[in-house]
């Protein structure tokens, strides 16, 4: 799983579905997620005391089908009613940026990563994707997944100081 926008939202969908779900695989789950997570959002829109106007999210599903034994994805997005989009196969960005010739994965992903905060470094505070800390790498195979830090951003230590000042306030 995945998430972009509202922040904690993709927390709660996590712990919904592995410990109140009972789904053999990612098809399956994606037969009661749109549903399933409509109504958590209403849930946690209600929750929220001053919940803002316009806020949005979209959750990603990546697994192997058990139909097929192929690598699915999906998205769900606050904007649609969280309906089943399923994704292709390939290679996706977001926020935007170039994608070498001849990727090299996981080499290239800093780099890339690099250009995308420099983007959006020129765009106004308000539209910003802020991209830092440390690059996650998810590695998903058949038999299960791999977790490790690929690379720390140079600004780790100075953001990481800014967060936790703005916390305090």
């Amino acid at each position: 799983m995945a998430g972009t926008g509202t922040g904690g939202f993709l927390d709660r969908w996590f712990v919904k579905v592995n410990s109140g779900k009972v789904v053999i695989g990612i098809e399956n789950l994606d037969y009661h997620t749109p549903k399933s997570l409509s109504d958590l959002w209403q849930k946690f829109k209600e929750e929220m005391d001053d919940f803002p106007e316009g806020q949005k999210t979209t959750v990603y599903h990546y697994g192997f089908s058990e139909e097929t034994g192929v690598i699915r994805a999906f998205a769900y997005r606050s904007t649609n009613g969280f309906v089943s989009e399923p994704l292709g196969y390939g290679i996706a960005m977001k926020p935007e940026c170039s994608i070498p010739e001849n990727l090299q994965l996981p080499g290239d992903i800093k780099s890339m990563m690099d250009e995308q905060r420099e983007i959006q470094r020129a765009l106004p505070e308000s539209q910003r994707v802020y991209i830092g800390g440390e690059i996650q790498i998810h590695h998903l195979m058949e038999a299960g997944f791999n977790v490790y830090t690929l690379d720390r951003f140079d600004d780790f230590a100075s953001d990481a100081v800014t967060m936790f000042n703005a916390f305090r306030k």
